[in-house]
């Protein structure tokens, strides 16, 4: 009984004294609730696929404090569960502003401190961490902001697009680079794309507000501007595209504003979706912007190349793009109407350098462009007097003139170019009698005659007459007697003539025997030239360089023979070759260009005049073993020999057929083929843009000589010279197909080739590939290649040989 009742008050004591503690710690507990009320929390509901972990880390806290603020035992949670994940204090006046970083995949502290201008030992303190170590999704503490009570000044920012610098920057907000330096704490130049930068501090006007009803005042580069947000509130169903859309601006516009990271918007969010700028006040502040500077180095080039003479259309195309890709870029700056300007200005020049039609039509487009969409700039005004310049001097269209001028009258009518077209009404009678002066005192200025080179043969003679500068002639025949010869004599005026020339040339068994120069008088050198005999002869001058040549034909004996028979028939008229079943006994090849004319040149430095000369030996060997004829060359090495005397050679060796072989070349690197060409006159551009470059003559030249041979051509080469080009060019291509499937056929075509000119034989020209197309280049360069083009033109030959026996069989049984 005595141990039950002891049993008993030991558990009454341990009771009381449990009750009383409990009481003593409620009590103790009351007072501090001021203190709980100080602080506010933060709650989370949670979602399906949540973990304490995941909490922890997106709330920058651990598991081990979630658990403590949730009295939670183990890791357990379910969907809907409300967690505390975090706890506010409150305070009347915050002293500090942390910003957060959230950790992504490849960021170590070294990359953050930099991002953020700071140190790594910095970024451990504030985030109490021992190690380097940092995780993906960990929330670091990167910048500590002091901020007092007191605001008096508003920070501006500035995201860093591409292409951004420090020095740009500065300049667009009227600072310097130091003072970004200072401000964003940065050690370097170096900045990112993204990137927030302070680019200025806005001071607040005596406690007013910054963003009122009226807008916000701010003052940047020396323009004060009025700026008003227009806000939207966020409706159910609402997206940012379809924002965007309702208020004429782009997502990625809006995000910027609203300094949104994705897409995600709710409903009743306020969003900025429109900003309205007024200027206030502008202050003369002259800055040199990014196109100024631009535009003034296109200048300096410009001038570079306007300086140089040897400046290359392609240099002028380079620069004209450059020029284009600034008014495209920068479409509302100051410099590009000039930049326009400048294009016409450069395919005007073209035009007036090269005679391209083409180029002429751009420079009209470009100053129409100009006057179009830039119709304020001053440039229209220079614009306008460049067409009715082009529309007077170069189409000379009158009514479009008189058009022009009548708008820019009405448009500019104090402008300085209007009182120069007046001008130069007055100016031109005085540039047309100083003409006259001029042209009258040329005519006393003396001309040389450099040189006197004789061509000549039994029955063929070319003189060549080199002069110095343009020249005026008179020819006259002294007909032969039978102590006398016939004899020719040439005045050249105004002349003198070069110390250098040889006064007399003695020529021995052939149609020229003598060829004698002198000074006739103060302004006349005479030429003339002894001759066995005369039936025929032609005369005419050439320019660039001015040559007067001579061709004179003598006596043949089979022509007495062959003159007889000839039928009046034109109709049935065949050649001569033909009908007296004539064998081909004689061919001349001529490898064009040589010595100090290099040809057309390749990507990678292949020459025309050495690649020409191996297919030349090796066509002239096939043709001596397939055919048994005599075959000649007029040059057998690297040297140089005139175009003119080409075919005189051909001439005074009575050859049967004149093959000249050369490489083509275009300014499209992408052109190949092979053609063959014979002589005529020609308006196909093509064809006149290869005749101009085997004759390295100006248009000017070729224009001269299609007139001379529409003089001189005769009949029966033509035809002859065709029907060779047809032989050749078909066995060329077929025998090249063969081994080369992807060669192009380009046909066989007529143009004013000086080679071909004054021949008394069919003549061609063939091309053999385009050197300046990389990949017929390296074939040039194969000697299988070159073999197979000698063996196509020799059977082209071959073929062409066999056809004159056929007429002569056709011919003899129409006459039996």
């Amino acid at each position: 009984m005595k141990k039950f009742l002891c049993f008993y008050l030991l558990i009454i004591v341990i009771f009381s004294f449990y009750f009383l503690s409990f009481n003593i710690s409620r009590l103790s507990a009351t007072p501090s609730k001021t203190s709980i009320n100080l602080k506010e929390y933060i709650y989370y509901k949670i979602k399906r696929g949540d973990t304490l972990e995941r909490i922890a880390r997106r709330y920058g806290t651990t598991v081990r404090q979630l658990k403590r603020w949730n009295n939670l035992r183990s890791d357990r949670i379910y969907v809907g569960q409300r967690l505390i994940v975090g706890i506010k204090k409150k305070a009347k006046i915050p002293t500090r502003k942390t910003i957060y970083y959230i950790v992504k995949k490849g960021d170590t502290l070294e990359k953050i401190a930099r991002r953020y201008g700071i140190t790594i030992k910095q970024l451990k303190k504030w985030n109490n961490l021992r190690s380097d170590k940092i995780y993906i999704g960990q929330r670091l503490i990167v910048r500590i902001k002091k901020e007092t009570p007191s605001i008096t000044s508003e920070v501006i920012y500035y995201r860093v697009r591409r292409g951004d610098t420090l020095e740009r920057i500065a300049r667009r907000y009227g600072t310097t680079v130091r003072q970004l330096k200072r401000w964003n704490n940065l050690r370097s130049d170096r900045i990112y794309v993204g990137q927030r930068l302070i680019v200025g501090i806005r001071k607040k006007q005596k406690g007013k507000e910054i963003e009122s009803g009226k807008g916000r005042i701010e003052k940047i580069a020396g323009v004060t501007r009025r700026i008003t947000y227009l806000y939207y509130r966020v409706r159910r169903g609402d997206t940012l595209e379809r924002i965007a859309r309702r208020y004429g601006t782009t997502v990625r516009q809006l995000k910027r504003w609203n300094n949104l990271r994705s897409d995600r918007i709710y409903v009743g969010q306020r969003l900025i979706v429109g900003i309205k700028e007024e200027i206030i006040k502008k202050e003369k502040i002259r800055e040199f912007s990014d196109t100024e500077k631009i535009f003034s180095k296109l200048e300096r080039e410009y001038k570079k190349l306007f300086s140089n003479p040897q400046t290359t259309r392609k240099e002028w195309l380079k620069l004209i793009s450059k020029y284009r890709r600034l008014y495209l870029l920068y479409p509302g700056s100051r410099t590009a109407p000039k930049a326009i300007l400048k294009t016409a200005n450069i395919y005007y020049h073209l035009y007036k350098t090269s005679l391209n039609p083409k180029d002429l039509i751009e420079a009209i487009e470009r100053y129409y462009f100009l006057i179009d969409n830039y119709s304020k700039a001053p440039e229209v005004e220079k614009a306008y007097y460049k067409l009715i310049q082009i529309y007077k001097e170069e189409i000379k269209d009158k009514e479009k003139v008189e058009k022009l001028k009548a708008e820019f009258k009405v448009k500019y009518p104090k402008s300085i170019y209007l009182a120069k077209l007046e001008e130069k009404k007055e100016v031109k009678k005085k540039l047309e009698a100083k003409k006259n002066i001029k042209e009258k005192s040329e005519k006393g200025r003396l001309k040389k005659v450099l040189e006197v080179q004789p061509v000549t043969g039994e029955d063929y003679s070319r003189v060549i007459i080199n002069v110095s500068d343009n020249f005026e002639y008179q020819a006259n025949i002294l007909k032969g007697t039978k102590n006398k010869p016939p004899r020719i004599y040439v005045d050249i005026y105004p002349a003198i003539l070069d110390n250098k020339v040889s006064k007399e040339i003695k020529i021995k068994d052939a149609l020229l025997t003598k060829v004698r120069v002198a000074q006739f008088d103060k302004n006349t050198v005479r030429v003339v030239l002894d001759l066995n005999s005369l039936t025929s002869y032609k005369i005419f001058k050439l320019r660039d360089p001015y040559q007067l040549v001579l061709d004179l034909i003598g006596k043949e004996r089979i022509t007495e023979k062959i003159s007889k028979s000839l039928t009046k028939n034109k109709e049935e008229y065949i050649n001569l070759a033909r009908q007296f079943g004539l064998s081909i006994k004689r061919i001349v090849i001529d490898p064009g260009h040589g010595g100090d004319d290099p040809g057309a040149i390749g990507p990678k430095g292949l020459k025309e005049k050495d690649i020409v000369l191996k297919v030349a030996k090796l066509l002239a060997q096939k043709l001596k073993e397939k055919l048994n004829v005599e075959v000649l060359l007029t040059r057998k090495k690297d040297r140089f020999i005139p175009l003119i005397q080409r075919p005189a050679i051909a001439n005074s060796k009575k050859a049967d057929l004149f093959i000249s072989i050369h490489t083509n070349a275009s300014p499209d690197s992408k052109a190949r083929g092979v053609e063959t060409y014979y002589l005529n006159f020609t308006t196909d551009p093509e064809a006149m843009r290869v005749a101009a470059l085997e004759n390295a003559a100006s248009d000017k030249a070729l224009s001269d000589l299609q007139d001379l041979i529409k003089a001189i051509l005769a009949n029966t080469k033509l035809s002859e010279s065709r029907l060779l080009a047809e032989k050749i060019q078909e066995q060329l291509i077929k025998t090249l197909k063969r081994y080369y499937p992807d060669t192009i056929n380009r046909g066989v075509k007529y143009a004013p080739f000086l080679v071909l000119v004054g021949t008394r034989m069919p003549a061609v020209l063939v091309e053999i590939g385009f050197i300046s197309n990389p990949k017929e280049e390296n074939r040039l360069k194969d000697s299988h290649y070159l073999e197979m083009v000698a063996e196509g033109i020799a059977k082209g030959i071959e073929i062409y040989i066999q056809s004159l026996k056929l007429s002569q069989n056709y011919y003899h049984d129409k006459k039996s």
